[in-house]
């Protein structure tokens, strides 16, 4: 399935803002510095040779640090729009939210790529072209791979992937230590795990993880701070955040709705 992509030119603002979205995201410095925070990686500030990867549904703080701009990529995984952007490419990039440095050479291929927006950045194709060059050249230096064909997929072990991401709540288990313990590279993991639970391993363990802290804030009296602790959220707002996300109530309201 291939799937569009939109570029454009944005300035964080000074004054701050948080936020999360239905599409995956990719924020890359392009002029000036700002100060970025992803649910469950922490902060740091972005800048020309720096950016991140945001994963669709995930929370994240970002406030400009005086006149800035970034490039900013969006892909929308509800669209079908014919493009040259790969939906396994994107499940691949997208495991998880982090930053990354980038070398010289895509330092410049940026700011070619900016210079086009600034002269035609109303033109959805340009936009879409944009989009599937920079995340290209992004997967190969990021993942050291060029998208290829793959063998057909086998079974997953899910008992044993369900009972580490249980043992790991609080710390988070990486996706590559999941990969590890079925003996699969990460691309081919990615590829298997998807065709087995029809979601990202990101997601998989995102869900694992609020559906246990549902269950404590209903079957427990531990403090909602307490419970973000335990089941790998930053915070407590960012616990409050995923709830609200997932079933449009507070942590409190659904405590509640267990003792009424």
């Amino acid at each position: 399935m291939w799937l569009g992509g939109v570029s454009r030119l944005a300035q964080m603002p000074q004054s701050g803002d948080r936020h999360h979205h239905r599409h995956h995201q990719v924020v890359l410095g392009f002029e000036g510095a700002a100060d970025f925070e992803l649910e469950g990686t922490g902060g740091e500030q972005l800048r020309i040779g720096g950016g991140c990867l945001v994963p669709t549904e995930c929370g994240h703080a970002f406030q400009g640090l005086g006149d800035n701009r970034m490039l900013v990529l969006d892909f929308d995984l509800d669209s079908a729009i014919d493009s040259r952007i790969d939906r396994e490419m994107l499940d691949r990039l997208f495991d998880r939210p982090h930053y990354f440095q980038l070398d010289e050479h895509f330092s410049t291929l940026l700011k070619a790529m900016a210079h086009e927006l600034e002269l035609h950045g109303q033109d959805p194709q340009m936009q879409q072209h944009i989009s599937a060059l920079l995340l290209h050249s992004l997967y190969q230096r990021l993942t050291g791979e060029t998208l290829r064909a793959h063998e057909s997929p086998g079974r997953l072990d899910m008992e044993r992937i369900d009972q580490l991401i249980k043992q790991r709540l609080q710390d988070k288990v990486s996706v590559a230590e999941l990969a590890e313990t079925c003996h699969l590279s990460l691309s081919q993991f990615h590829l298997r795990f998807r065709q087995t639970t029809g979601l990202t391993p990101y997601q998989y363990v995102m869900k694992h993880r609020l559906d246990q802290a549902v269950w404590l804030l209903r079957c427990s009296s531990h403090p909602i701070a307490d419970i973000a602790v335990e089941t790998g959220f930053s915070s407590q707002s960012a616990l409050t955040h995923a709830i609200k996300n997932e079933l449009g109530l507070s942590p409190g309201q659904v405590r509640r709705q267990q003792s009424s």
